[in-house]
């Protein structure tokens, strides 16, 4: 067992390596310039020449690339182009906000799904199951835009119930400001509560019907202790991973839904570090958000082997 963990931690290592280079070396090989994207077309090649010379951009890109990721290993992601602080301080409140949202999205998601999933695995092909798979469905078809376009409309516009917008006061605790969090976590419940009921159905029917829960069925064991004490243990590996891959969409699925919000968290900060050419802060999100999906896949893909018995042998 131990070292298939080490195996998948050594996988992991390699994955973040490997983005690295082309993640530094993608944005180094886009059109254009990034001193005069920062600086503008009216700088002189003086400034524009004491501009690469101060943030090491005339240096060779190996070089370049070496010292970047000497920083990564040591904590530090470097200076933004734009404003010259570090990346870490510019990214520190928006990082609060971001994992505010995360954290709240999650807290409703994981029990919703989980209590929905095996819900509707129970009774499977009956109509309150087919309610929760035709619901499910259309959420999953709808793309998160749509959903918070519509929960604007309904929920901000039609009832006014809570805000448009995510105006939040930075004077002011996040939690102090639920208001403000409501529709973004809502429409992200939404989208990813779905996919993950799906799945988890899916895992607990096949568990249900395996040969295993069949003889203790046979044997007169009453239903609620075969679900509980057989089908729930063995199909917890599958469940982790299922929200380990739920958890890690998010990652993709808060850009569009802070975008769209106008919420201040990582999403629409690398938005605007994109649009105005700030490498370091787009090098240093992405290998961020890369980091923190490979660490839910590492981790879910750990606990399957601690959980499954099956594993643990084959380990």
């Amino acid at each position: 067992m131990l070292r298939t963990i080490l195996v998948r931690v050594l996988s992991a290592v390699g994955i973040l390596l490997v983005v690295s280079v082309l993640v530094f070396f993608g944005m180094a090989a886009m059109p254009g310039d990034a001193a005069r994207a920062v600086l503008g077309r009216q700088a002189t090649p003086e400034l524009l020449a004491q501009f690469r010379a101060e943030h090491g951009l005339d240096r060779p890109l190996l070089q370049q690339y070496g010292d970047w990721f000497t920083g990564l290993l040591h904590g530090d992601f470097g200076a933004s182009l734009v404003s010259g602080e570090p990346v870490t301080t510019v990214l520190g409140i928006r990082f609060g906000y971001t994992l505010a949202l995360a954290v709240g999205t999650a807290a409703i998601l994981i029990p919703l799904a989980l209590l929905l999933g095996i819900w509707s695995a129970t009774r499977a092909t009956k109509p309150t199951d087919q309610i929760i798979s035709l619901s499910t469905l259309t959420f999953i078809s709808m793309p998160e835009f749509v959903i918070g376009a519509f929960l604007i409309a309904l929920l901000a516009v039609a009832v006014r119930v809570f805000p448009a917008t995510s105006l939040i006061d930075p004077y002011q605790s996040v939690f102090a400001q639920l208001n403000n969090l409501a529709l973004p976590v809502i429409t992200l419940v939404l989208t990813s509560a779905a996919q993950a009921t799906r799945m988890i159905r899916a895992t607990m029917i096949d568990v249900l019907r395996s040969e295993f829960v069949q003889m203790a069925e046979l044997k007169g064991v009453p239903r609620r202790r075969i679900l509980f004490k057989h089908a729930l243990p063995n199909a917890m590996g599958p469940t982790l991973q299922i929200f380990a891959f739920t958890l890690a969409y998010l990652v993709g699925g808060v850009i569009t839904v802070e975008i769209l919000f106008g919420y201040p968290g990582l999403g629409s900060a690398f938005v605007d570090a994109v649009r105005i050419r700030d490498l370091t802060t787009v090098e240093a999100m992405v290998m961020l958000g890369t980091a923190l999906y490979v660490l839910l896949i590492l981790a879910a893909d750990i606990g399957a082997i601690i959980l499954n018995p099956r594993l643990r042998r084959r380990a």
